[in-house]
């Protein structure tokens, strides 16, 4: 059979190529220049301009003219057309579950407090019965949701797609919860770790922030982990299992992790960690919450327990930064809750212990979506498959 296709190489197999790559980068991005779509592709001005036309042709983007940064601009934006994309952060505590619609609008959100011990079934019905509230709150039905990314509180197996030991919800360990998730909802759903989703989410929603380097995202909560994207890419590694910060050892003969070793991160600067020691001196059980509360109203043990976390965490920043020399490192999850409390002296830690340059390179911020960052990545890797736009692996595959 003769092909009906463009042969390789040919200028029509080439258009098709270029047109591909300008869609999936006004996809991925949100509203961009055309100066900035030549700038990233390495194309000439006047082909922008061309493949633009094409794309506007088919009903695949918009253009409209703007101001940006004081000069008129022609900006393209994505034609999301219909569907739905769905969310999911489950964490140790919580379901967190958010629907959007292709043009990336949050429709509808909802949280729910999840018992750790729970099994795998248990947690699966619960998310279920949210998903159901999460249609009705929407007017939405199963059938309109395109793709469902879900976050996991632990290491993921690249080959067998199983939550890896370490993680903080035992119950679920070994399981394969594509698969599961799958059978509970009754929709395919992609499974990453929810430091990774939580990088996503600070980098890329609603809209990809420009870098010329990395960003690194720490989530502080029960566990230690953190995410990072790296020359545009989500950097898993070859096992992953990348950006397992909690774990890097800091004291040799320190307390023992439940990774097995001794003097981790996570022995010092985990959530249950503070909240122990503060419970101790408090002499009752306190939360999250009410850390944050103390320690925003000035009590001394409260404050004294962000000042330990933020050195141990700026000492994990600073070698962070001294091997990867990233443009931004986010500070999310629920410790990070406490604020420039926090943030202040993890910044001067940073600029203690690193190297002169990384040091003066790097940006520490707060997260931007609080606790929400993990469900807007995953909303955004949702709306990437459901686009067909998803990002490069990040490993060589075998």
């Amino acid at each position: 059979m003769t092909p009906t296709g463009p042969k390789p190489g040919s200028q029509t197999a080439l258009r098709q190529a270029n047109l591909a790559r300008v869609l999936a980068l006004v996809r991925a991005g949100g509203p961009t220049t055309q100066a900035e779509i030549a700038r990233q592709t390495g194309l000439s001005a006047a082909s922008v301009t061309n493949l633009v036309r094409l794309l506007v042709a088919k009903g695949q983007v918009k253009v409209d003219d703007a101001l940006v940064a004081g000069r008129r601009s022609r900006v393209v934006s994505p034609l999301g057309g219909q569907g739905l994309v769905l969310g999911i952060d489950i964490g140790r505590t919580h379901f967190c579950l958010a629907l959007a619609d292709l043009d990336k609008n949050v429709l509808a959100e909802v949280t729910e407090h999840n018992d750790a011990a729970s099994s795998a079934d248990q947690g699966l019905a619960l998310c279920n019965l949210l998903l159901g509230r999460l249609l009705a709150e929407a007017g939405a039905k199963l059938t309109d949701i395109r793709a469902t990314a879900a976050c996991v509180p632990g290491p993921l197996d690249v080959a067998s797609g199983q939550i890896g030991a370490g993680a903080l919800l035992p119950e679920w360990t070994g399981l394969d919860l594509a698969d599961r998730f799958e059978q509970a909802l009754g929709l395919p759903v992609t499974i990453e770790n929810d430091a990774n989703l939580g990088a996503y989410g600070e980098w890329a929603w609603p809209s990809r922030r420009p870098l010329n380097g990395g960003l690194v995202y720490l989530r502080l909560a029960t566990g230690i982990g953190s995410g990072m994207v790296l020359d545009g890419r989500l950097w898993r590694g070859m096992a992953g299992t990348a950006g397992e910060i909690g774990h890097m050892t800091l004291q040799e003969n320190g307390r023992l992790c439940r990774c097995g070793n001794r003097g981790c991160l996570e022995t010092m600067a985990a959530a249950p960690v503070l909240l122990g020691t503060l419970s101790a001196a408090v002499e009752h059980r306190v939360d999250l919450p009410e850390w944050i509360r103390l320690a925003k109203a000035g009590h001394t043990t409260a404050i004294r327990m962000v000042e330990e976390t933020a050195r141990f965490v700026g000492a994990a920043v600073a070698n962070v930064c001294n091997l990867l020399s990233p443009e931004v490192v986010v500070l999310g999850g629920p410790v990070a809750g406490v604020g420039r409390l926090l943030l202040d002296p993890v910044r001067e830690e940073v600029m203690r212990r690193a190297l002169p340059a990384p040091a003066r390179a790097v940006r520490v911020e707060l997260a931007r979506h609080g606790g929400r960052s993990e469900v807007y990545g995953a909303l955004y890797l949702a709306t990437q498959e459901a686009l067909g736009a998803p990002d490069p692996p990040s490993r060589v595959e075998g």
